[in-house]
C-alpha cells in the first residue's frame, strides 16, 4: 500500500501547518515578534520558518495580516511529527479555509454520519413499488442537527480527507442495511478517493460480513465519474466489489460518446440517467433523444437503466412507456431518517 493511502486511513495528530517568511521586511518583523512577549505556542523550524499547532493559526494570520508584509507569507499543512516541509506552500487567505475546514476531521473521527433513505421504485400493475433506496450521508453537529452535504465533501476536500470520510460513509451505510430488508442498497463511492481496493475497501467487506449482509443487495454507486483520470484504476475497483459479490452502478450519466463509451466498456449492474435528461424529458425532443441512446446503451450490456430526479407524473409516464425500469426522485420520496414505502399509481 502506497504512503499516500497510509496517510489517507490514519487519523489526524498533531495537526498544524509550517508558516514560511519571505522578504527582509517579514523577516525583521517576525524576529520582532519572536523577541515580543508572545502565548502563541510556536515551533522554528528555520530562520524564516515556523510550526504553529491547528488551534494558533487563526489568530496568528490576524496578527501578521495586520503587522506584516501578508502576500509574501505562506503556509503548508505539516504535523507536529513530520521532519520537513513536504507539501506545496499556500497563500494565507488558502490555509485559511483549509483551517476553517478542520471541524470535518472531528466528523470523521467521530463518525458523526446519519444516513437518509430515499426510494427507489419500479412500476408493476401501474403502481409504483419500492425495489430499493439510496443511502445517502449526512454529517452532524454536536447538537445533532444535519450539515449540508456539499459543505461536508468540500470541509473533506479542503483538508484532503475524502477518503476517510468516503469510508465513514461507505461502513455507516452498510451497518444500517437492516433497515431496508432484503431491498437494494445503492451506496455511492468516490473512485478518486481509493488508492487500492484490497486495502482502502478491507473495512467495508469486514463491515458486511460481520452484519451478515446479502451483498447482490448492495450497490455501490460510482459517482464523479467524470474526474476519474483512469479507468483502469475505476475498472479494478469494480472488479473488486464484483468479486466479492457486490454489484454495482455508474451515476449521473448523460449524453455524449465519451458517457456512453464509459457505460459500455464498465458493463455496470445499474446505469443512472442525469436528472438534466429527466426532468421536463416528455415535451423536450434534445433530452428524448439522450434517454433513449442511454437506455439502448444500457439495455446492450444487460445494465437496469434507472431515471433519477424524476418530479411530475407526466415525465414518469414518459419514461416508463419509453422502457426504463428504474425511477428516483422527489416525486417517490425525499431523502429521509427511516426508509419510506411510496403509494403512487401512475394514472
Amino acid at each position: 500500500m502506497s504512503t499516500q493511502s497510509c496517510q489517507a486511513c490514519a487519523p489526524t495528530t498533531g495537526a498544524g501547518y509550517a508558516v514560511r517568511f519571505f522578504g527582509e521586511q517579514n523577516a525583521h518583523a517576525l524576529q520582532e515578534w519572536k523577541n515580543g512577549d508572545r502565548f502563541t505556542p510556536y515551533r522554528e523550524l528555520d530562520a524564516a520558518t515556523l510550526w504553529v499547532p491547528e488551534h494558533a493559526l487563526a489568530g496568528l494570520i490576524d496578527y501578521f495580516q495586520a503587522h506584516m508584509d501578508s502576500p509574501h507569507i505562506q503556509a503548508s499543512p505539516m504535523s507536529e511529527t513530520d521532519s520537513d516541509v513536504h507539501s506545496e506552500w499556500k497563500s494565507l487567505a488558502d490555509i485559511r479555509q483549509h483551517h476553517d475546514a478542520h471541524w470535518i476531521d472531528d466528523v470523521i473521527a467521530d463518525s458523526r454520519i446519519k444516513t437518509h433513505f430515499q426510494p427507489i421504485v419500479s412500476v408493476q400493475a401501474g403502481i409504483a413499488q419500492v425495489q430499493g433506496y439510496e443511502f445517502l450521508s449526512r454529517a452532524l453537529e454536536t447538537d445533532g442537527s444535519l450539515i449540508p452535504p456539499y459543505k461536508m465533501f468540500e470541509a473533506a476536500r479542503l483538508r484532503d480527507r475524502l477518503f476517510a470520510l468516503d469510508r465513514v460513509c461507505r461502513v455507516n451505510a452498510v451497518r444500517q442495511a437492516s433497515q431496508v430488508g432484503d431491498k437494494l442498497a445503492f451506496v455511492n463511492f468516490i473512485p478518486t478517493a481509493i488508492y487500492a481496493p484490497e486495502h482502502c475497501l478491507q473495512t467495508t467487506l469486514s463491515e458486511a460480513r460481520a452484519t451478515g449482509v446479502n451483498p447482490h443487495n448492495f450497490v455501490f454507486e460510482v459517482v464523479e465519474t467524470d474526474k476519474v483520470d483512469s479507468v483502469e484504476h475505476l475498472e479494478n475497483i469494480l472488479r473488486y466489489y464484483r468479486k466479492h459479490g457486490f454489484r454495482y452502478a455508474l451515476d449521473d450519466v448523460g449524453q455524449g460518446y465519451s458517457t456512453l463509451e464509459m457505460v459500455e466498456r464498465l458493463k455496470p449492474d445499474f446505469v443512472k440517467l442525469d436528472m438534466h435528461y429527466v426532468q421536463g424529458v416528455k415535451d423536450d425532443v434534445g433530452k428524448q433523444k439522450a434517454a433513449l441512446d442511454l437506455l439502448n446503451t444500457a439495455l446492450s450490456v444487460g445494465a437496469r437503466p434507472l431515471a433519477e430526479g424524476v418530479e411530475t407524473l407526466e415525465d414518469w409516464k414518459w419514461l416508463v412507456e419509453a422502457g426504463y425500469e428504474l425511477f428516483q426522485g422527489y416525486l417517490f420520496g425525499k431523502p429521509d431518517a427511516v426508509p419510506k414505502e411510496v403509494s403512487l399509481a401512475l394514472v
